[in-house]
């Protein structure tokens, strides 16, 4: 097995920078965008979708769109994992999907952040609901894949 030159090694890193950026800025920025609190409210931002204990008295929405994206991430690691690992293409097993799924996530992760109602609204906790999901699933498209390719790369 041959080793990794100093440039591919910078190639597979540079392939990380965009998706922890925007999985960063997912996990410290998303309740504080459609639940800002009180300090951010009188400076002027709005709350976009209901807060405080709705879902069945112990869950916010924002917690319970978080959760289930969790747990349907969970579920897609495995399926696109395997998807991948049988691809049968002429680039290779991973960076099909790579290819098809970044322009997609940062789409999707500008649309996160692009509510549709400017004040509190159950479309907005829909719009957060769905486009969760497709972050989860387009993250999951590309990172799977990509963790993978790195046993592959000296080949």
């Amino acid at each position: 097995m041959k080793s990794l030159s100093r440039k591919m090694m910078w190639c597979y890193a540079i392939g990380q920078l965009g998706w922890s950026i925007i999985s960063g800025l997912i996990g410290s920025w998303l309740v504080y965008f459609y639940q800002p609190n009180q300090e951010a409210i009188n400076e002027g931002m709005i709350s976009l979708i209901p807060q405080g204990c709705v879902v069945l008295g112990i869950l916010t929405f924002i917690g319970l769109v978080t959760a289930v994206g969790r747990i349907f991430d969970a579920i897609t690691d495995p399926l696109v994992g395997n998807w991948s690992d049988n691809c049968k293409s002429k680039l290779g097993r991973r960076i099909p999907f790579m290819r098809w799924s970044a322009i997609p996530l940062g789409l999707i992760f500008i649309l996160i952040f692009c509510a549709p109602i400017p004040r509190i609204s159950a479309i907005n906790t829909v719009w957060l609901f769905v486009t969760v999901l497709a972050y989860y699933f387009l993250i999951t498209c590309y990172c799977t894949p990509y963790t993978s390719l790195l046993a592959e790369l000296p080949h």
